[in-house]
This record gives C-alpha cells, sequence and structure tokens, in this order.
C-alpha cells in the first residue's frame, strides 16, 4: 500500500469503509461491505504488523450479515493473524446473537455516533415542508408510501444502479416542494450543513422502510428536532425511538399522510426530541467508551465532553479512503 493520489493508466479507484479511531493500539472502524476485506486489508498496511483492532458495524440488519461477519473473521485468522475484529450491532438482541456466533461485539448503535454539532435545532428558521424524506432511491425504501405527502422534502442518493433515477424518482411525488437535483446540474450532494438546512424548514421527518439497517437519518431528523414518521420495521433504528416523539403507522399511503397531518397542527417541542434522542446516544456511546478504554489501557471517559463524544469520533464513524488496484498486485490507497 501507497499514500498516493490516483496513477495515470491504472484501473479506476473506489472508496472502502475506513476510521482511523485509535493510533497506539490501532483500532479502525469500518462497516460490514461488500468491500470489507480490501478495507481490513489498507488497515492491516497501516499497523505494519503490529496487532491492532477493527470495529465493523453492520450496514443492513445484523442477522443478514451474521455469515459474512464470521467470513471475515475467518479471513483475517488466515490472513492478517494479528487483527482483532469485533462487531458493533445497534440492539441487545443483536450483540447477543452475536457473541452466540462466536464472535466479538459491543452493543453500540451508530446512530448513536450522529453528530449532535452538525445536526441541531435552529428554532428562527421557516417551516414550509410539512415532512422531509431522507432516502436512498432503491424500491425497499417505500418512497410510494410518502408520494401524495404536500408539501415535502426529498434527500435523495443512488444506493446502486438499480434504484430508481433521481427525475423519474421526483415525477412520482405529487407535492414535491424540494429535492437535491436539478436538471441542469443533477443530483446534489448535500453535506451535513446542507442536510440541516433542509431538516430545519420541516415539521417531521419519514423513515418508510420495512428493513434495513439502523437508520442515520432517524438521528438526524431528532437532533435537528423532528418528529418521526414511521412504520413497523426491523434493523435497530428503534433504538433511538422516544413514543412521545415518533409515530408508527401502517405501511399505507393514507396512513403516513395523515400522521404528517397531525405532526403539522402540532408537533412536540423540537428541544425536547433532541434532548430525549441525546440521552439514548449517550447510553450507546457509554459502552463504547468503556470497550474502547480496555482496548487502549487507558480509562478515556474524562477526554469526552458531556454527551460523551471523543475528540476522534467523526460523524457517523464513518470516513473514506480511495482504494486503486495497480499492475503488480498492490494496490494504492490515500484518505478521501
Amino acid at each position: 500500500m501507497t499514500d498516493s493520489p490516483p496513477q495515470e493508466g491504472q484501473a479506476p479507484a473506489y472508496n472502502v469503509s475506513l476510521l482511523v479511531l485509535w493510533r497506539e493500539p490501532l483500532v479502525c472502524v469500518s462497516y460490514l461491505r461488500k468491500t470489507s476485506k480490501t478495507a481490513f486489508g489498507v488497515a492491516a498496511a497501516i499497523a505494519k504488523g503490529r496487532p491492532f483492532h477493527i470495529l465493523a458495524p453492520p450496514q443492513w440488519r445484523m442477522r443478514d450479515q451474521l455469515d459474512e461477519a464470521l467470513d471475515l473473521k475467518a479471513w483475517l485468522a488466515s490472513q492478517h493473524p494479528n487483527a482483532t475484529l469485533t462487531i458493533m450491532p445497534a440492539t441487545e438482541a443483536d450483540a447477543a446473537m452475536v457473541r452466540a456466533a462466536g464472535l466479538n461485539a459491543v452493543w453500540a448503535s451508530h446512530t448513536a455516533l450522529v453528530d449532535e454539532r452538525a445536526f441541531y435545532v435552529e428554532p428562527d428558521v421557516a417551516k414550509i415542508y410539512d415532512a422531509v424524506h431522507t432516502a436512498n432511491t432503491r424500491a425497499w425504501k417505500r418512497h410510494e408510501l410518502a408520494y401524495g405527502v404536500p408539501d415535502l422534502a426529498l434527500i435523495t442518493y443512488t444506493w446502486d444502479d438499480r434504484g430508481l433515477a433521481h427525475d423519474e424518482l421526483a415525477r412520482n411525488y405529487k407535492s414535491l416542494s424540494y429535492i437535491n437535483y436539478s436538471e441542469r446540474d443533477g443530483p446534489i450532494n448535500l453535506d451535513a450543513a446542507g442536510v440541516r438546512g433542509v431538516l430545519g424548514r420541516a415539521r417531521c421527518g419519514l423513515v418508510l422502510s420495512a428493513l434495513e439497517g439502523a437508520n442515520n437519518a432517524s438521528m438526524e431528523y431528532f437532533l435537528c428536532g423532528l418528529p418521526l414518521v414511521t412504520t413497523p420495521s426491523e434493523g435497530g433504528r428503534e433504538e433511538m425511538y422516544d413514543p412521545r416523539h415518533v409515530t408508527i403507522v401502517e405501511p399505507t399511503a393514507e396512513a403516513v399522510e395523515a400522521a404528517v397531518a397531525a405532526y403539522r397542527m402540532s408537533a412536540p417541542d423540537p428541544f425536547e426530541i433532541r434532548a430525549s434522542a441525546l440521552a439514548k446516544a449517550r447510553a450507546h456511546r457509554a459502552r463504547l467508551l468503556a470497550w474502547l478504554s480496555e482496548v487502549v489501557g487507558r480509562d478515556l471517559a474524562a477526554a469526552a465532553d458531556g454527551n460523551l463524544w471523543l475528540p476522534q469520533f467523526r460523524n457517523k464513524l464513518s470516513t473514506f479512503w480511495w482504494v486503486q488496484p495497480r499492475p503488480d498486485g498492490g494496490i494504492n490507497a490515500w484518505p478521501a
């Protein structure tokens, strides 16, 4: 591995999930993805033969990624025996399942690591959207349940080439007031401040999938003071729910529209929503801090702030590296 920019005439670069959380001993965070072995290999190259740890949150429902995690443990034992793999499931039940399968686990939802300094209540911003829906373009996000919601803001992005095109998806919404897409510029990538700018103008947030991972969008809503309209689901997003601020409805367009209308008439106090979400996040962060303290051999609680956020944390515990295969079989890798 070399820390170098892309080279002309070589294979295209792609990104892998990798956050260097601690340097000595080396602790890296990498979400369970198709590119995990490449990401773990980059971590091994950074370690340069030293023992190192990989903390791996699931990207999807943990039960569906358990075999993948077991395969990665076996691969690490064969290729990088100086590595220790720990899975970071969103729920207590998932953590127990992971441990029963013979894997290390720390129960800490990655949604608890959405950065409250980037997502916060802006009380003086006018509400102009009845709801905001942050969701990729894939069918499992069930956009059709929100097609009839009036004055809706849509923040969307492509998951892969199997989702609808942005313009096609936009045409399905009957009353779309905002989408991060234009015919001239195409998809518009929003940073955290850009997302917060949309969320702050909405009266509630939508998450409508039946099955996925823990779902960061719901936590972004809560930290910005938005109540949530959602459906019964699996994957762990309920870890951050407060029933005072969440309406769970049947997966019908009529039920979603009625819940949105109810929040338009009367919504909970946004600062109460945020405070509740942070209280739930602190419990997860405390378990993560305890695990990390044990790994690095020192108590890190004093280094964290009042919400148990360490300076080494990043939003969603997520950063990326670019990887480019070389003709000699090696790779070039550099932080994105």
